[in-house]
């Protein structure tokens, strides 16, 4: 179902003018001429067979009639104008407007009668012809001025007064078809046709600017956005690189700081072990000379030629000194053994050893920084370039 005028006029051409595009195509294609090939549509859209428009109004600006009149005579008109031009002029819509000064009514319709070939096609002429329409001058040829129209509107326009007449309205009924006023007026409502075009024309070529002037401020917006979006971007990846530059500094800081703690707990650590090696070695050094040492006076004494007491005498008191030497020296080892193990125990361990770390690390660190500044002074040696000498031998 069709809702608007334009939908209504698509679909009457297309149910009562497809037969005949359809045949007269087939007759085209067989004189081999496809480029003179049409649709339902393009009948509709022609110039020479679309529907003609036609605008009642009765009465001036100043003085009209009303809406209801106007209403009324034109429905009674249109009921007249189907039963006697019905079948070959067939109006498809029609509307009254008021929205502007005078109430008028626009109404389009077509003209169509069957063919040499028995179809029924939109043919002007030939409708008119059909209802038994003259020409306005029988004796000349047909022309723009002098064709059955001119006669069809005559009588539209004689019978659009009487049945004014009827509800009591006096119109001028003066004609003026084929006459000079009749194309001067025409050539009025051409010129102001073209006034009003040439305004459109203006006006859409106004807008047509201001579209333009927007889609460039448009694209300028999206250029600054995309530049913009662009140097974000790139700060921010800058930005990311310069982060995780630091990340990984940092992780290099840390891995050092972490290298050091572990050299220092393990410098702190052997030196930890030879300070006990050393201190076990020198107790037993110490307390072995100090023990020994007046046994071996003992024996010496003992050993003297002068001694005037028996040879067995002499022999197990030597024994018994010897004897004592060696319990001595295997007591000393015992109680450096047990200091030992003493040493080496956790709880006496770690706090002697992270004491040696905190005296160790400035010293430690120290030295450190000194190794970096002397590389860093021969990298510097190595990257600085060689003065060239510009003069002359002789």
């Amino acid at each position: 179902m069709a809702d608007t005028f334009e939908e209504v006029e698509k679909l009457y051409y297309k149910l009562h003018y497809t037969n005949f595009t359809e045949k007269q195509n087939e007759r085209n294609a067989k004189i081999r001429h496809t480029e003179r090939n049409r649709s339902a549509e393009d009948l509709l859209a022609s110039k020479k067979t679309c529907p003609e428009e036609s605008i009642y109004q009765l009465g001036t600006l100043e003085s009209h009639a009303s809406p209801k009149e106007l209403f009324q005579i034109a429905t009674e008109f249109m009921d007249e104008f189907h039963e006697r031009f019905g079948k070959h002029v067939h109006i498809l819509d029609w509307a009254l407007h008021l929205d502007e000064g005078t109430p008028h009514i626009h109404e389009r319709h077509v003209f169509d009668c069957e063919n040499k070939y028995g179809e029924i096609a939109p043919q002007q002429e030939k409708a008119l012809e059909a209802l038994g329409f003259e020409l306005p001058k029988p004796d000349k040829p047909l022309g723009r001025y002098n064709n059955r129209k001119i006669t069809f509107d005559a009588a539209c326009r004689t019978m659009l007064f009487e049945i004014a007449k009827r509800h009591g309205l006096e119109l001028d009924e003066v004609p003026e078809y084929g006459g000079r006023a009749y194309l001067e007026k025409r050539d009025y409502i051409m010129a102001k046709q073209k006034e009003q075009l040439a305004q459109q024309e203006k006006a859409v070529q106004k807008q047509t600017a201001q579209l333009e002037n927007l889609k460039q401020e448009n694209e300028k917006a999206q250029h600054q956005q995309v530049r913009r979006t662009t140097y974000q971007s790139l700060t921010l990846l800058s930005n990311d690189k310069k982060i995780q530059k630091q990340e990984k500094q940092l992780s290099e800081l840390s891995q050092k700081i972490e290298d050091t703690e572990n050299l220092l707990d393990e410098i702190s650590a052997v030196a930890y072990d030879k300070a006990v090696a050393v201190v076990s070695e020198n107790a037993v050094n110490d307390a072995l000379k100090a023990s020994t040492e007046q046994v071996d006076i003992y024996l010496d004494w003992l050993k003297d030629p002068g001694r005037t007491a028996s040879k067995e005498t002499l022999d197990y008191t030597t024994y018994q000194i010897t004897t004592l030497r060696k319990n001595i020296i295997a007591a000393v080892n015992r109680i450096t053994a047990r200091l030992t193990t003493v040493l080496i125990k956790p709880e006496i361990k770690k706090p002697a050893i992270e004491q040696i770390k905190e005296n160790t690390r400035p010293s430690v660190l120290q030295k450190l920084h000194q190794r970096q500044e002397e590389i860093n002074q021969r990298e510097q040696t190595c990257t600085k370039p060689k003065k060239r000498s510009h003069g002359m031998e002789l």
